[in-house]
């Protein structure tokens, strides 16, 4: 039969959405908040790791796609069901949430045959004001300060919940009490008996200057603020310490939004934000003209000693991590130093210099700087404990897991400090790591510096020996990364239900990197720690027989702290042609960056084909696909190097 080209066929896969501009796609910021109810373990996107004393239950997620959430049963605990995905697979035990600017609370419920019996969780949520403060919330909690819904009967022993407060407009959140401590979004709790969590709230004694700025033919507007090019005096506005403060870019016409700067970033069109202390924000437009709009240089930031910077976006020391941000070219960007309590500012270096604490930088260039502070007391060095399991580690000031939250310390410099770690009942200490070392249950560490260590702990309720009702392969938690003084080490930790060769690959955008095999036993099994020296967003694949795992990790700086140029794909021409009793159809795109590829291709709804390819940077072409006469959706999934993902679909009828 001749082969022919149906040009009608060709005009519907021409239309799609997502990169058709060729401008990068906005990145919505996704909370998710988990619960686990019993005793089991949930993990996934780098970030989540909650249950079985494991606190880890809140993340943000700056990116699109989706996070895959992983139940794994512990002990005498089996996954029953879950809740608040959106998609899940009872069997498999998997959660997926997609990652499209909401905020997801996801439940994991696992059951035993004894009864653990249940306990009750109480807030006691407070203010300066009469019925305003702010809110906590997670599960059955929905506690305002005018006392609504602040106490959560039977929630049965073992389990992890997970409290998210809101502060009301004009208040500001002073703290957590009880169980909690600290300042930050959230807390965990592992409800082990009748347990009350108090939260306090402030009214904000004093306002704080919002500036906002803008380049190109838009505006920004909310809360007072409606600033264009032009300025004036709606580009400032005073707003409540502790507000939160929502801005819209919205492009003129034949304009399109750049992205934000300062207290602001990404590309969405909203931003929220949190009046701490004076912002300023940047937003940037270009127009229908033959320039193409101004590029972005990053600033890196470095602290020495017990202080933070901020400014431009930067939030980087003291616990704060933001320490690199792309700045608009061409822009000044005013960076605050602040000692913590008791400390010194000395000065700046790198492309800030004196001991004056702001300093101004043009980006004309990518720039860094570095800010140095004395220690809040002389003589004093940190001492940091990560522990992974059911377990705790004690010594000096440290009291860390099962419950201790005190994991970082100041010790006396060139002392000696004794770390003991403790497994919990039915589990067992598996090592030291960092400045730490083998698997004696005590180490000592001399503070000659700053110092970091890790302990992991198993549980032992389920034997090598025996797999239970283990059916399948199961992942026993997130992947675990060291980084070294040549890269990093990997440890990943699974279930098999049989003895055989297991085969891990290390992929990053979709190529190897990394690939080993071994012998594996009925059981819990661990592989690693093994060598990965390139940094990015990894993608960690075990095989055993016909079964499948995959783990991902962020191994250095991903998404929008990634030190890396734009991930653009733009949709290319698409061909259909009459092949006889099937269509033979072929998809074009451009792609910036080497990356990762899913193209999954749907008919009528339901999956017809799905392909994974590696496509490199530039003009890729994928096919061609042999399909059936039907109405099909095309859908290419694209994730970079350091874990940004990128969208194109395609339409097509084939009579």
């Amino acid at each position: 039969m001749a082969i022919r080209t149906v040009a009608a066929v060709l005009g519907l896969l021409a239309l799609g959405v997502g990169g058709a501009s060729g401008r990068t796609l906005t990145t919505p910021t996704t909370t998710v908040q988990v619960q686990v109810m019993g005793g089991g373990f949930v993990s996934g996107g780098g970030q989540i790791a909650c249950g079985n004393g494991s606190t880890n239950c809140y993340a943000t997620f700056v990116t699109t796609g989706d996070v895959t959430l992983t139940a794994t049963e512990e002990g005498v605990w089996a996954f029953a069901s879950w809740s608040g995905c959106d998609v899940s697979d009872s069997d498999e035990q998997d959660c997926v949430v997609h990652l499209d600017g909401s905020q997801d609370e996801v439940t994991a419920n696992f059951t035993t045959s004894t009864n653990p019996g249940d306990a009750g969780l109480t807030v006691n949520n407070t203010s300066d004001s009469g019925s305003d403060g702010g809110n906590v919330s997670g599960g059955a909690i929905d506690c305002d300060t005018s006392d609504q819904s602040c106490a959560w009967d039977h929630i049965v022993i073992d389990s992890t919940v997970t409290l998210v407060e809101t502060p009301d407009n004009g208040f500001t959140f002073e703290g957590w009490g009880g169980p909690c401590s600290g300042a930050t979004k959230s807390c965990s709790v592992q409800i082990s008996a009748d347990t009350t969590v108090n939260a306090a709230f402030a009214k904000s004694a004093s306002t704080f200057a919002l500036t906002v700025s803008v380049t190109g033919n838009g505006v920004v507007a909310g809360s007072g603020i409606s600033c264009t090019s032009a300025g004036g005096s709606t580009c400032s506005a005073d707003e409540p310490s502790g507000s939160t403060v929502s801005l819209t870019a919205q492009p003129g016409s034949g304009a399109s939004f750049n992205g934000w700067g300062g207290a602001c970033a990404g590309e969405s069109l909203s931003c929220s934000v949190t009046m701490s202390s004076a912002k300023s924000v940047t937003a940037s437009f270009s127009g229908a003209s033959p320039n193409p709009p101004a590029a972005n240089f990053p600033l890196g930031v470095s602290v020495t000693g017990d202080g933070t910077v901020t400014g431009g976006g930067i939030n980087c020391g003291s616990g704060a991590t933001t320490c690199t941000v792309n700045q608009t070219a061409g822009t000044t960007v005013t960076l605050a130093a602040a000692p913590d309590s008791g400390a010194t500012f000395e000065q700046w270096g790198g492309a800030c210099t004196g001991t004056a604490t702001t300093c101004s930088v043009t980006m004309n260039a990518a720039k860094s700087v570095t800010a140095t502070f004395t220690s809040s007391t002389p003589g004093s060095i940190s001492l940091s404990v990560t522990v992974t399991g059911p377990g705790s580690v004690s010594g000096g000031g440290i009291r860390c897991g099962n419950a201790g939250n005190t994991c970082t310390a100041k010790e006396t410099e060139d002392s000696t400090v004794t770390l003991t770690a403790a497994p919990a009942a039915n589990a067992t200490f598996t090592g030291w790591d960092g400045a730490c070392s083998g698997s004696d249950a005590t180490c000592t560490v001399t503070m000659d510096g700053s110092k970091s260590v890790s302990a992991a702990f198993r549980s032992t309720s389920r034997t090598n020996a025996g797999t239970g009702n283990v059916k399948r392969l199961q992942i026993r938690g997130r992947a675990v990364v060291r980084k070294t003084s040549t890269g990093y080490r990997v440890t990943l930790r699974f279930v098999t239900p049989r003895r055989g060769i297991a085969h891990v690959r290390a992929l990053l955008a979709g190529r190897l990197q990394t690939a080993l095999s071994f012998t594996v036993a009925p059981g819990r099994a661990t592989v690693g720690p093994f060598p990965v020296v390139r940094p990015g967003f990894y993608v960690f694949e075990l095989a055993l027989g016909l079964q499948r795992l995959r783990w991902t990790a962020c191994l250095g700086r991903c998404g929008t702290a990634a030190h890396a140029g734009p991930f653009v794909l733009v949709r290319g021409p698409a061909k259909a042609i009459d092949a006889g009793a099937l269509w033979s159809v072929t998809v074009r795109f451009h792609s910036s960056m080497p990356s990762a590829a899913r193209l999954r291709i749907m008919r009528s709804g339901r999956l017809a084909r799905d392909v994974r390819f590696a496509p490199s940077a530039g003009s890729v072409t994928s096919g061609p696909f042999l399909l059936s006469p039907g109405t099909y959706q095309l859908r290419l999934t694209a994730t970079d190097a350091y874990g940004r993902v990128r969208k194109l679909t395609w339409y097509a009828l084939l009579p």
